[in-house]
């Protein structure tokens, strides 16, 4: 696509170029599957040309959102020749308001992993140190956001896909309540656990890009009564890495001292049944999902030979094995609908936690650990003394909530280590706006130097 001809440079060609600028001097961080060079330019020259309308700014988009004319290889070989026609929802929102898609970002292979290792298109380093894993599924998004390279990005959340990565990457992350968001022309991984989610460097940017996607005004937020909080009793606050304990714990201490209210909750439950029904839940809906998928956008690919194509063998073969009807595995439609049973009995109660204790939220460490070096704990990490799932580890303390569709946010606390540390906060099904005004409370809170909102 050539550039159109223009008489000018004006302020999307400026903001577009420095955008291009930025993402080349952070190219070790491995953040893009495509970088859009040329189209950015095209659409800021015709943004430019046209005048008036809303200012530009730069948008990154996992590469599993579609992007009309942008590959959308869902980080998996057999996809890399899959250039939908259209615009995902969510993307066309944001793009109506002024946003520049400078590409499309890097990503766990099929949204199956939290470390963004990708074995076909790279790992992806984290943008406070590249030697380290920037977190998954959507950590190529988080990196570039967090790198400065653009103003906000896209990822998917199935279980804690955009919460991770951003708070392993000191940026604010929020995975909205399940079905807020459109996830149409988003490549699937589970019906009922996926959705599209949301990154920035602010929190009064992330509540805009929220505004924007859903057409909600904001909730009266400021100071008010005292802020009633949920301490968790079981998991989330336990078995923590010594930069992540020290974080939260000064968390808590600014938090108790500026007049919040913690009640002590048990959380016992919430881990219980999310341990029964997650992942029966994604094994018993990805081959339906994705299969329609493939069959609505003509890829002519079937679930069975996307995943023979894996660049990674072990996803390949664990969805194999797991998610394919024919594989020894998989749960069956019997075990899938007493996953999505039991899924309503968690949903029951966190509802009967935030009612019954009139929590404004629940809070925790977004993750129990700090980010690792790339390549050597792809499969397991050490943690206080012994040797840990690396996977479930980094998806314990957000996957819960997000089994229950719940919304969640991680906002990034002091620099206490070299890596960052996320603190998480879920509320109330579809209090999404809200918990939003909650986090604003608590990111004044406990950043007390104050920080950019904007």
């Amino acid at each position: 696509m050539a550039e159109p001809e223009t008489t000018g440079r004006g302020l999307a060609h400026e903001v577009v170029s420095a955008a291009l600028e930025r993402a080349a001097a952070a190219g070790h961080l491995n953040a893009f599957i495509t970088l859009d060079a040329e189209g950015a330019l095209a659409e800021a020259a015709r943004r430019d040309a046209q005048g008036g309308g809303a200012a530009p700014w730069c948008l990154v988009v996992k590469d599993n959102i579609h992007v009309a004319g942008l590959p959308n290889t869902a980080g998996t070989p057999a996809l890399t020749g899959f250039v939908p026609d259209a615009d995902a929802p969510v993307v066309a929102a944001l793009r109506s308001a002024g946003a520049v898609v400078l590409g499309k970002a890097n990503m766990h292979e099929l949204s199956m992993g939290a470390t963004s290792c990708n074995h076909t298109f790279g790992a992806v380093g984290n943008a406070a140190d590249p030697a380290l894993f920037a977190g998954g599924s959507s950590g190529g998004t988080a990196a570039a956001v967090a790198a400065g390279v653009v103003e906000a990005g896209l990822g998917t959340d199935t279980g804690g896909s955009v919460t991770i990565p951003a708070a392993l990457n000191g940026i604010y992350g929020l995975r909205p309540s399940s079905g807020r968001y459109s996830s149409a022309g988003v490549t699937p991984l589970s019906a009922t656990r996926d959705t599209p989610g949301l990154m920035a460097r602010t929190l009064g940017r992330l509540t805009a890009l929220d505004t924007l996607v859903t057409g909600e005004a904001a909730h009266p937020g400021g100071p008010g009564r005292p802020l009633r909080l949920g301490l968790p009793r079981h998991v989330f606050t336990e078995d923590l890495e010594g930069p992540v304990r020290t974080a939260w714990e000064a968390a808590v201490d600014r938090l108790t001292a500026a007049g919040a209210q913690w009640v002590a909750v048990d959380t016992e439950q919430l881990v219980e049944y999310d341990a029964r029904i997650g992942f029966p839940l994604v094994f018993g809906e990805f081959a339906a999902a994705l299969g329609r998928y493939l069959d609505e956008h003509r890829t002519g690919l079937t679930p069975a030979e996307v995943l023979d194509a894996a660049g990674d063998p072990t996803i390949g073969e664990i969805l194999k094995a797991t998610a394919l009807p024919t594989g020894p595995g998989y749960p069956g439609p019997a075990a899938l609908q007493r996953a999505l049973a039991e899924r309503r009995a968690l949903q029951a109660a966190y509802a009967g936690l935030f009612t019954a204790n009139g929590l404004d939220a629940i809070l925790s460490p977004s993750v129990p650990v700090c980010a690792r070096p790339l390549h050597r704990y792809e499969d397991f990490l050490p943690l206080n003394g012994r040797d840990v799932p690396t996977f479930h580890t980094l998806i314990r303390n957000t996957s819960p909530a997000a089994t229950a569709g719940l919304p969640s946010l991680t906002l990034p606390l002091p620099v206490t280590a070299s890596a960052p540390v996320g603190l998480q906060l879920t509320g109330p099904r579809m209090a999404d706006r809200e918990l939003l005004a909650v986090a604003a409370r608590v990111d004044a809170l406990v950043h007390p130097e104050g920080t950019d909102q904007g």
